[in-house]
């Protein structure tokens, strides 16, 4: 197996500096200094080229270069591990800026160490995770009933806080309805994670590079691979492909946390597509899928009766799926006024369902919607509100394995009073939260 944490201490460069004169110099000084140039490009179209061809590398490109944008300096950042821009002037590194550049050195100044820079630019910038030592990862599944909002947002919370703990985290938005992770992290891009590992493992072309390339870093331990630029490409994303994106996940991280939707069944005609029966593409297959390969199932609900109502329903019809998983129930956002009932409610209910279902409660909080205003993870936006510190603690509770919830298995009458819903439909589908 490749091991790309090795090959990641070793410095290897693209570079592109047609039009300044001092670059043979320059070559010289990288040379000398352990810095490899492994190919270099005239212009911004042959760099984009070569970058798609080399996921992962490091750029360093002039401010004089020739077809550059905005648009391609976006599309390289997708692709490689960091962009650099050099600049010999106060008219270079304003054009640069015009591309909204991350990292723009001044070659001019008396003091500036090119090999110096680059150096201290690779040792500050988080490496693709080798491979666990000991066993493969965990997939921690965030599923639950149509309409119970808060999944997205449990899910960057969970990994996020597992990230902290010292796992090294991937997640993943595998939700083929409503994928909102770019959206809720602020990651403005065009490419597709999800879709582009799922063309390099149709493929079979998946390696630790190709997957590197599909990933982006947001902390030094957690990692994040975007869903679906549009919910209408559901078809480009295949469920035997995605579950070669787990396989591969599982030997680079401890942890792949997964945002699916809330849909397991495919109403018959619904998508439109005259094909064979056999060759008709489902579009929630990869969210069974995910349960069914799935070490630890969340089921995110709402903290009142409707929510109550679904998920009985839910674990009722589809439980036998991730059977062999662990499984606990997220019930999301409760009242401070209301905190002694709902957990008796859902302890009981969760004891009626299954005695090996564990209950996990979150408070409402103010600072959630913040997540999505300001761009940040529940972490940035405050590491001290009860939200952060309860999600937290399910991720210390994942990790050693603890209960902090009694089972209840009497039947109490609000379960009872479930029962007269048995017959009724789901009401209409919500959003992924």
């Amino acid at each position: 197996m490749e091991n790309f944490g090795e090959a990641s201490r070793a410095l290897n460069m693209v570079w592109a500096l047609n039009g300044v004169p001092a670059e043979a110099e320059l070559l010289a000084l990288a040379s000398a200094g352990g810095i490899v140039v492994r190919r270099r490009c005239f212009d911004a179209s042959e760099l984009l080229a070569v970058s798609a061809v080399v996921p992962g590398t490091h750029v360093l490109i002039s401010a004089q270069l020739a077809r550059m944008s905005r648009e391609i300096m976006s599309t390289l950042q997708a692709q490689v591990a960091s962009v650099a821009v050099i600049a010999f002037s106060d008219a270079e590194e304003s054009r640069a800026e015009t591309w909204n550049a991350d990292r723009i050195f001044r070659g001019d100044h008396p003091e500036f160490d090119l090999v110096a820079k680059l150096k201290q630019e690779h040792s500050s910038s988080p490496v693709w995770p080798p491979p666990p030592q000991t066993s493969l990862g965990q997939v921690c599944a965030i599923w639950g009933p149509i309409g119970s909002h808060g999944r997205t947002t449990f899910a960057i919370g969970l990994a996020e806080a597992l990230a902290d703990l010292g796992e090294r985290v991937l997640l993943i938005d595998a939700d083929t309805s409503a994928p909102s992770v770019a959206l809720t992290l602020g990651i403005e891009e065009d490419v597709s994670g999800i879709v582009v590992a799922t063309r390099y493992a149709e493929q079979n072309a998946l390696d630790s590079r190709s997957l590197a390339n599909c990933a982006r870093v947001i902390s030094p331990n957690f990692w994040v691979m975007t869903g679906l630029a549009s919910p209408q490409r559901w078809p480009e994303v295949r469920a035997g492909s995605f579950c070669k994106i787990i396989e591969r996940a599982r030997e680079h991280f401890d942890q792949i946390v997964i945002d699916v939707g809330a849909a397991l069944d495919d109403v018959e005609g619904e998508d439109r597509i005259e094909l064979a029966p056999t060759l008709v593409p489902r579009r929630h297959l990869v969210t069974r899928s995910v349960l069914e390969n799935a070490d630890q199932v969340y089921l995110v609900t709402r903290a009142d009766a409707l929510g109550a109502q679904r998920l009985a329903h839910t674990y009722s019809d589809h439980g036998s799926v991730f059977a062999g998983a662990r499984k606990s129930v997220v019930v999301n956002s409760v009242h401070k006024t209301q905190v002694r009932e709902v957990q008796r409610q859902f302890v009981d209910l969760c004891g009626a369902l299954d005695p090996e279902l564990n209950v996990v409660f979150l408070p409402q909080d103010s600072d959630a919607p913040g997540m999505v205003k300001n761009a940040r993870t529940l972490g940035e936006q405050n590491a001290r509100a009860p939200l952060a510190k309860a999600i937290r603690e399910c991720a210390d509770t994942r990790l050693r394995g603890r209960a902090h919830v009694d089972r209840v298995t009497d039947l109490s009458p609000f379960v009872k009073f479930l029962s007269i819903f048995r017959g009724h439909a789901y009401a209409p589908a919500g959003g992924n939260g």
